[in-house]
């Protein structure tokens, strides 16, 4: 099923946002990212649960007319 940009309209595209110590939110942005366990004020979206060298990985919805990308986080 094909999700709908909710700005424009527009079919969105399925992907994913990888990272190797897993995905989150943050209001500051950190020089250096800190590890979601020491941010005790970031919203984890995946936790880095897959083990060393493994990564994590969110669903996300990219629309390339708008450049702007939804993800949700509720498993």
């Amino acid at each position: 099923m094909a999700e709908t940009c909710p700005y424009c309209g527009n079919e969105m595209v399925k992907g994913y946002i990888q990272c190797r110590d897993g995905v989150y939110w943050s209001e500051k942005f950190r020089a250096i990212a800190a590890i979601p366990p020491f941010d005790k004020s970031a919203t984890v979206l995946k936790s880095g649960s897959s083990g060393l060298f493994k990564g994590d990985a969110v669903e996300a919805y990219n629309c390339f007319k708008c450049k702007k990308i939804v993800i949700s986080y509720d498993e």
